[in-house]
């Protein structure tokens, strides 16, 4: 893995999370990835459950305006930060986490796992947040 393909990852990431583009999210991943959705909630294995997960997820948060902080990369691993706001008709929230990938030669996840916080208001990054 190089710097451009983590960063592509990253990217990647925040952009089809926020378009809810259900296959460009699942091309990110490995077809046998383990992905850790938080440490109290599910650990999702391989594309077929990326796929139903990104699509609960879209009914559980509505429309995602998505911000991602600028990665931290090292060896196989890419660390990055996200801020997102999400808006159903009758909720407004905030998601703030970060993520640590380990990609495989291509570029692709192969290990995921995220952290994350939820607030029942839209509130803004702080100043100097995702650097």
């Amino acid at each position: 893995m190089n710097r451009d393909m983590a960063l592509a990852f990253v990217e990647g990431y925040g952009r089809t999370w926020e378009a809810w583009d259900f296959e460009g999210f699942a091309d990110l991943f490995t077809d046998d990835v383990v992905y850790v959705e938080h440490p109290t909630d599910e650990t999702v294995i391989g594309r077929d459950q990326i796929l139903d997960y990104i699509r609960r997820e879209q009914e559980a948060e509505g429309v995602a305006y998505v911000r991602m902080g600028t990665p931290i990369i090292g060896d196989d691993h890419v660390v990055g930060e996200f801020w997102t706001m999400m808006t159903k008709p009758d909720e407004r929230d905030t998601l703030i986490g970060c993520f640590i990938a380990q990609l495989d030669a291509t570029g692709r996840c192969w290990h995921f796992r995220q952290y994350w916080h939820e607030v029942d208001r839209h509130v803004a990054p702080y100043s100097g947040w995702g650097q």
